[in-house]
């Protein structure tokens, strides 16, 4: 069993009693923008957080959405036409926006694009909230890395500034979603904090695995932003495996290869990797891997499979996000199978229906619409973390029980 790495206290950071607002300090309400299949909200349930409104207009997510949070308030109209004034004040609001316009495997028009775009409205909707005095306290917006680097940084320097002209000082983080489950999943995190609530002091730029060149070099360029940063611990050790999460599929189910399938993989697969799963075969003992099937360019387009060998699955994708189909590969007894990736694998590699995370998640629709949604979210562990460690350490209750312990460990040293 690993022993949990050590972790330094986070820095207690100030922090007012109330607001403009009058919004209540036990009262953990958010706003889910561009929800999907709600699992920005699986992320922060377990953390006390309940959603006064989700949005989204895709029709096969708010069917998943609902079945898992009928209870959630739920509007399905366009975002750009969303009021959020008309509803009750929400101390958080999410934005786990479009990325295809940012993606590496996407069309790379950015902001400009039609789909990331919509960062932008949701800056708007912030900035009409502080207008009618339901200003969120909090913001949480998610997406790829290639928001740092697109168009030499200019996504992210819009993002930030915006944030700052609305008075709100922010930490930018990338995490890996391997850390809590076996996919390959790298994404950026902006946790906004409003100003006014929480006057937060400056510290210097951290030299850490979460502070990566890109935001370095953001930093660089933005000094005068109110950059801020929380005090993040080492990012965990991961404890579930491939084979924690590959559903057992019996060897007479149709899913599997047949040989032409199989003698296809064979054809396409990347040299090295061919040799590697030859000697593995040769070998007698029993792997699971994944795969995908990617567009190599050399003179000219041609397919190819990559086997992955250090027990991950690539990051899940969309049909439209490049290197979206993923395939399960499992060597046993000297031989070789494969098939594509449930939807049901996909759903645990983002972190829900686990015996210990989310067991009860619902998943709605067909095998396709599934893998396509959970292609289009978020790894609900990697979320909860980021908040657990950056907007809960600024939750008075935990302030309060951390002075108190601060006040009696002195008291029992003097």
């Amino acid at each position: 069993m690993r022993r949990p790495l050590k972790q330094k206290k986070p820095e207690v950071l100030h922090l007012h009693d109330g607001d403009a607002n009058g919004s209540s300090f036990h009262n953990k309400t958010f706003i889910e923008l561009f929800a999907g299949i709600g699992l920005i909200h699986e992320a922060l349930k377990p953390l006390g957080w309940e959603a006064a409104l989700a949005n989204d207009n895709d029709p096969k997510k708010i069917r998943a959405y609902k079945a898992n949070y009928p209870e959630v308030p739920f509007s399905e109209r366009d975002v750009r036409v969303l009021d959020l004034c008309e509803y009750p004040a929400a101390r958080l609001v999410t934005a786990s926006f479009p990325c295809i316009d940012l993606s590496q495997a996407g069309n790379r028009q950015g902001l400009n694009g039609e789909h990331s775009s919509l960062v932008r409205t949701f800056l708007e909707k912030v900035s009409m909230l502080a207008e009618c005095g339901k200003k969120p306290e909090f913001l949480l917006v998610e997406n790829v890395p290639n928001l740092l680097s697109i168009h030499e940084g200019a996504a992210l320097e819009e993002i930030l500034h915006t944030m700052a002209s609305l008075n709100y000082g922010f930490d930018v983080v990338q995490v890996d979603a391997k850390h809590f489950t076996p996919q390959s999943r790298n994404r950026v995190f902006i946790v906004a904090v409003d100003l006014k609530r929480h006057p937060l002091r400056r510290r210097a730029f951290p030299n850490d695995h979460l502070h990566r060149h890109k935001l370095a070099e953001a930093y660089r360029k933005n000094p005068q932003l109110p950059w801020f940063f929380f005090d993040f611990p080492h990012l965990p050790s991961r404890e579930l495996s491939l084979r924690d999460i590959v559903e057992r599929v019996p060897e007479s189910s149709e899913a599997w290869w047949d040989k032409e399938q199989t003698d296809y993989f064979w054809s396409l697969v990347e040299h090295d990797h061919k040799l590697k799963l030859e000697a593995l075969l040769k070998g007698g003992r029993s792997h699971v891997f994944t795969a995908v099937r990617r567009l190599r360019r050399r003179r000219k387009r041609e397919q190819i499979f990559n086997v992955r060998f250090d027990g991950l699955a690539s990051c899940l994708r969309t049909p439209g996000g490049g290197s979206s189909t993923q395939y399960v590969v499992v060597i046993k007894d000297a031989l070789l199978r494969g098939r594509r990736l449930t939807a049901l694998e996909a759903a645990r590699l983002q972190g829900v229906c686990l015996p210990e995370h989310s067991p009860d998640f619902t998943l709605t629709g067909s095998e396709t619409d599934i893998r396509f949604a959970f292609g289009d979210a978020v790894c609900v562990p990697a979320v909860r973390w980021v908040v657990e460690h950056s907007i809960e350490q600024l939750m008075p209750d935990l302030v309060r029980k951390r002075f108190a312990a601060g006040v009696q460990e002195e008291l029992t040293l003097a």
